[in-house]
């Protein structure tokens, strides 16, 4: 800020000069053009160097908040996972009577399952077809006697 009043009194001052001698020098009129430019960016980086600067300290303010949320966030979750747990424990207690489910196969339940029949190997005695008399039809067994509707032909 001081350099700013400085700059602002040479200013004038370079004013006062050329009024005084009444001559305009080319390098005073635009000198008089140009610093107050200068001047004025001057201002411009001072007030971004201290936006910076409160930038940081906001930064530091809003992590600090962060941080400080983020941490009761995990203290309410952790709470109320132990409840969670706290509450099913009461739960499993107040009802022993359901079973549980099986963890493998070995532990599964086994089912009444139709067991395969065993084909039984029939003993086949040789069918005479030729002579075809009640007598051989009586030795043949229930499965492979002819059907009643082959008995014509």
């Amino acid at each position: 800020m001081r350099i700013n009043r400085l700059l602002w009194g040479l200013w004038g001052a370079m004013i006062v000069s050329m009024l005084l001698r009444q001559r305009a020098d080319t390098y005073m009129i635009v000198a008089l053009i140009i610093l107050p430019v200068l001047i004025v960016l001057l201002d411009l980086h001072e007030e971004i160097s201290l936006l910076k600067e409160e930038n940081n300290h906001q930064r530091k303010f809003v992590m600090d908040r962060y941080n400080l949320m983020q941490e009761k966030f995990n203290d309410v979750t952790s709470q109320i996972e132990k409840r969670l747990v706290v509450d099913f424990a009461e739960f499993a207690k107040s009802n022993p009577g359901e079973e549980r489910a099986p963890r493998n196969r070995t532990e599964m339940p086994r089912l009444n399952r139709k067991k395969k029949k065993k084909i039984r190997s029939a003993v086949q005695t040789p069918v005479d077809f030729q002579d075809m008399k009640n007598e051989t039809m009586a030795n043949v067994p229930p499965e492979n006697k002819p059907e009643e509707d082959f008995d014509d032909i």
